[in-house]
Formats: C-alpha cells, sequence, structure tokens
C-alpha cells in the first residue's frame, strides 16, 4: 500500500493574478472582510467604505461619528460585528451597517488588531498579546518571549498558538515572522533571505493552515506554510508601484485585497490547485503512469511518500 502525505502548501501556485484596484475615494489605512463585503477604512477619516467582495463594486458609504482617526479594523469572515482600532486609545466594536454597539478603552502602546477564530479579539502590543471578549474583558495576556521586539501584528491560529511578525521599523533588531504558543514562547521562526532587509508588517490567514505575511520592504506578499518551513513571493506589487501595508484574504473566492503605502487597495486572486492530491496518489499508486500534472514543487521535501507493505 502507498501512502502520501502532502504538505498543504503545495496547493498554492507560485503567483497570484492581478485583479483591480479598488475606486475608493480614501485615503485607506485598513481593511477587513466580512460577510462577503469588504470594508475598508482610512486616515483621519470618520467613513467606512463596504465593496462586494465578488464584484468589487463599491455597495455604501457608512458614517461612524464616534471613528476619527482609525488605524486598523479586523473582523472574524462570518461574523456580526467589526472591531476597529481608533486613534491610539479605544476599539470600537461596530454592527456591520456601522453602529456603534460598544467600545472600550487601552493603555496607548498598542499596534493593531486581529479577530479570532472564536470571535474573541487580539491585541498586538510591542512586547505582549491581549486577548478580549467582544466587550473588552481581556481573556489572558501573553508576554511575548524577549527576543521578540517591535511586535507589528499577531493572529490566534487556535487556542494554544499564535502567528506573529515583528521588528517593523527598526534596523537594529530581527525582523522575522514567528508562531509562539499561549505562553510567549517561541515554537517556529521564520527570517527573509537575500540582500534586502526583509520587514513583515502584517498578517492574514489563509486557507490549508498557510499564513500571508507583507513585506513592505521588498513590496511583496509572501505565502507561509503552517510550521512557516517553506515560503515563497505569492504577490509583487513593484509593477503597481505602491509598497504593501496590510493584506486580508477572502478565502470563499480566493481572492487577496492589499491596502498600500499610497492609500489604495489591490486585488489580486491567488489560483490554487483543486486536485494534486488525487494526482499524487494516483501517479504513486500506478493509475497514472509518468509525471504529475500541473504541479511546481520547488523541492522534493514538499512531497513525502512513505511506502509500507501488507
Amino acid at each position: 500500500m502507498c501512502v502520501c502525505v502532502l504538505d498543504p502548501f503545495v496547493f498554492y501556485r507560485r503567483k497570484a493574478s492581478f485583479v483591480q484596484q479598488l475606486s475608493s475615494d480614501l485615503d485607506v489605512n485598513a481593511l477587513t472582510v466580512c460577510d462577503n463585503r469588504v470594508f475598508l477604512t482610512g486616515i483621519s477619516s470618520s467613513t467606512i467604505e463596504v465593496f462586494d467582495a465578488e464584484s468589487c463594486l463599491q455597495l455604501q458609504t457608512l458614517t461612524v461619528d464616534a471613528m476619527i482617526d482609525p488605524w486598523d479594523i479586523a473582523a472574524h469572515p462570518a461574523s456580526r460585528y467589526l472591531y476597529v482600532f481608533e486613534g491610539l486609545y479605544e476599539v470600537l466594536r461596530l454592527d456591520l451597517s456601522g453602529r456603534l454597539v460598544g467600545s472600550w478603552v487601552l493603555d496607548g502602546s498598542q499596534c493593531a488588531l486581529s479577530v479570532s477564530p472564536v470571535n474573541s479579539v487580539v491585541i498586538t502590543y510591542s512586547d505582549r498579546l491581549e486577548e478580549c471578549d467582544n466587550v473588552g474583558q481581556i481573556l489572558r495576556s501573553i508576554r511575548l518571549d524577549r527576543t521578540i521586539c517591535a511586535a507589528s501584528h499577531s493572529l490566534s491560529l487556535n487556542a494554544n498558538r499564535f502567528v506573529v511578525c515583528h521588528g517593523s521599523g527598526s534596523c537594529l533588531v530581527p525582523h522575522l515572522v514567528c508562531i509562539v504558543d499561549s505562553q510567549g514562547r517561541i515554537l517556529e521562526r521564520h527570517q527573509g533571505s537575500g540582500d534586502s532587509m526583509y520587514q513583515p508588517l502584517h498578517l492574514a490567514v489563509a486557507d490549508h493552515g498557510c499564513v500571508l505575511a507583507v513585506d513592505v520592504n521588498n513590496r511583496t506578499v509572501q505565502i507561509l506554510s503552517e510550521k512557516l518551513s517553506h515560503s515563497y513571493d505569492l504577490i509583487n506589487t513593484r509593477r503597481h508601484h505602491p509598497w504593501p501595508l496590510k493584506v486580508c484574504y477572502d478565502s470563499a473566492r480566493g481572492n487577496v485585497f492589499i491596502s498600500t503605502i499610497d492609500g489604495t487597495v489591490l486585488v489580486y486572486c491567488v489560483r490554487t490547485r483543486t486536485s494534486v492530491q488525487t494526482e499524487c496518489l494516483d501517479v504513486h499508486s500506478g493509475l497514472i503512469p509518468g509525471q504529475l500534472t500541473d504541479v511546481e514543487y520547488d523541492s522534493m521535501d514538499t512531497v513525502m511518500t512513505r511506502e509500507t507493505e501488507e
């Protein structure tokens, strides 16, 4: 019997296709996907622009009186709420029509926020993470390993693991993407290679356990495998000139939305393979002779095969 253990990382093709630029009137600084819509905030703006995630056409503009200087926005894709990091001190909880339904005050040293798979809110501080419920009660505070400097964004992968990018804004400390446990200890780490400085700034959870990471200095969005052991540049924004700042992923349609330093939003389609595992099993079992088709492996470590006899 032949058993093929396939790393889900190979489901992603090596390049994404540019779709379009969203027609926004905002100087966009943050974005999120929720309920098949894309929500954009802009620098020093009290409005949120809403686009259809499939057609990329603008649906409406929401006015939020409590929002004056939004820095970040996040949501669970299937949630009824948006969370806005307002100024340096406050998180606003909004319903999807832009109505304020709650808020809480932070201590002023945080960097960004995200929403976990269980709808808790994760606040990224330079040296720690705080996980809160939807009314701001702190569920736990996680002090990051002392080698993690200037954390800029984090995501909850599950109850016991977080992925964190750090080092942004300083040339004196390493720039890394790390997976940490619930005690803040580093389990896995990824550091860029090459001559240019690696500068991961923002993260998004993709499919198959993979993670997207914005490398602002090299103007790329990387895709990292579940354990950060494999990576490649999935999107290069040099053709469209802007430096990417933030990223979100629409799993239902395979689209990546990127906000850039000049306030625009670029949309890319991530092409994935749906039949690679079937092909792999069929080839190794002898059902299909010859080579795998439509597969772009970088090395033989991507697919591991173990044969046993019964």
